[in-house]
């Protein structure tokens, strides 16, 4: 696939789910629903599938020493800011689950207020990282609201929480 046809493949994921968040996601918040809670509607998980084709634009830059043991395809690909906390940033920072933040303000510019502001935000905010699979549950174990959060944009510290230490992973020759 060629750079245009990339970026409209882009562009067209994220009018999709621009399209859903002005249509049905920010009415429903408009009338007291919330996206961190069970009063979701479900729309996180529906923006997560929507949005999943924008992170083929990012490559895994972190990795754990015991994941990077492993053969590649027994390795997890972990959101370091996991994908809800970045929904809420480009849906409505405001939403963002008040007992794991001690702020509602945007951490990467949000809301979006259009699909090219959407993808900036999340391409802000993406970070992926390979641990195992041992980790991977370590860290949507790590306490109540971490699994779908990150404490004031800071990723690292379900992380920490956890105990799973990540490095940043040398940059390919160009």
């Amino acid at each position: 696939m060629n750079g245009t046809q990339y970026d409209e493949r882009r562009i067209r994921i994220a009018t999709k789910a621009f399209n859903l968040i002005e249509s049905e996601v920010r009415p429903l918040l408009a009338t007291g629903g919330r996206l961190w809670s069970k009063g979701s509607g479900g729309y996180p998980s529906r923006l997560r599938q929507i949005l999943r084709g924008l992170d083929k634009a990012h490559g895994v830059t972190y990795a754990t020493h015991d994941a990077m043991e492993l053969p590649p395809g027994q390795r997890r690909v972990e959101h370091v800011i996991p994908v809800k906390r970045i929904i809420i940033e480009i849906v409505d920072p405001s939403q963002a689950d008040p007992r794991s933040n001690t702020q509602s303000a945007p951490i990467a510019g949000g809301p979006a207020a259009s699909p090219t502001h959407l993808i900036a935000i999340y391409d802000r905010l993406v970070q992926l990282c390979w641990v195992t699979p041992e980790e991977h549950d370590r860290l949507n174990r790590a306490e109540r609201s971490f699994q779908w959060d990150a404490p004031d944009g800071d990723g690292w510290s379900r992380y920490r929480l956890a105990g799973v230490v990540a490095h940043r992973l040398p940059l390919a020759d160009g």
